[in-house]
């Protein structure tokens, strides 16, 4: 195992003369979890993105493994052992929860939703959905199409969906954006216990509930106007003068 599943090295993405992204180094290491914070207008969710292979690097290197992705399609990510979150759950809304993931499953494996239909699912399928409906409680919505779900439910759909792909990284972005205190405070739950149950996999999250980030955070990162501003454990970012004068506009004597 190496010390550094991903690698991220002058990173930089721009849109015309905006530069949300200002050569961002971050390295992550197997097994850890990771929250990319910082305000509205920091460049958190555009490297979010980035990494994540929606966005396409305007400069600099990510590396996966060893293996350079900066490139990469979020698919073909899928494939080699990528997965993510939105922060707007994006589902199959006309297919069944079952179906959704079904569906994320062939993906992975480099089908799709025709391959699915066309058989119906093959029996290592259908055995991995069912394993992940059990984790996630997902069994008595199985059949409801997920277009009709509750926001608690579709964000829990769309964690199992891509729960599902097995990867070794795990992209969460705002996973409990929209969601009640209730339905928070179970997720940030069932993630601690995704997080105990899948000890080998790395989480890579981004977060503006501090309550997420302080459950589920073993490093903090940050950013300020599309740079790493600092980064440390939850309660070393908490403390720093940087997090107040970014957070609050509070800069201190």
């Amino acid at each position: 195992m190496t010390d550094t599943i991903l690698r991220v090295r002058g990173l930089k993405k721009s849109y015309g003369a905006v530069h949300a992204v200002r050569g961002v180094d971050l390295d992550v290491a197997p097994a850890e979890c990771v929250s990319i914070i910082g305000p509205n207008g920091a460049g958190k969710s555009t490297l979010f993105g980035t990494i994540a292979g929606e966005h396409r690097a305007t400069a600099g290197t990510i590396e996966f493994e060893g293996r350079s992705v900066t490139s990469w399609s979020a698919a073909r990510l899928a494939r080699h052992g990528v997965s993510r979150t939105f922060q707007v759950a994006r589902l199959f809304t006309s297919r069944t929860v079952e179906d959704n993931l079904a569906i994320s499953r062939a993906v992975s494996e480099g089908r799709g939703a025709r391959f699915w239909d066309r058989l119906g699912g093959a029996a290592a399928t259908q055995a991995r959905v069912a394993d992940v409906m059990d984790e996630l409680d997902l069994h008595d919505i199985a059949r409801v199409p997920a277009g009709v779900l509750p926001q608690g439910d579709r964000k829990r759909l769309e964690l199992a969906m891509a729960l599902v792909q097995d990867p070794q990284m795990l992209l969460l972005d705002e996973p409990t954006a929209g969601m009640s205190l209730d339905d928070t405070a179970r997720t940030i739950a069932t993630l601690q216990r995704i997080r105990s149950d899948h000890g080998n996999m790395t989480v890579v999250l981004t977060a503006h509930d501090m309550d997420v980030v302080f459950a589920l955070s073993d490093r903090v990162v940050l950013m300020g106007q599309g740079v790493v501003v600092i980064e440390g454990t939850p309660s070393e970012v908490e403390q720093a003068p940087e997090t107040r004068e970014l957070y609050l506009g509070v800069v201190e004597s």
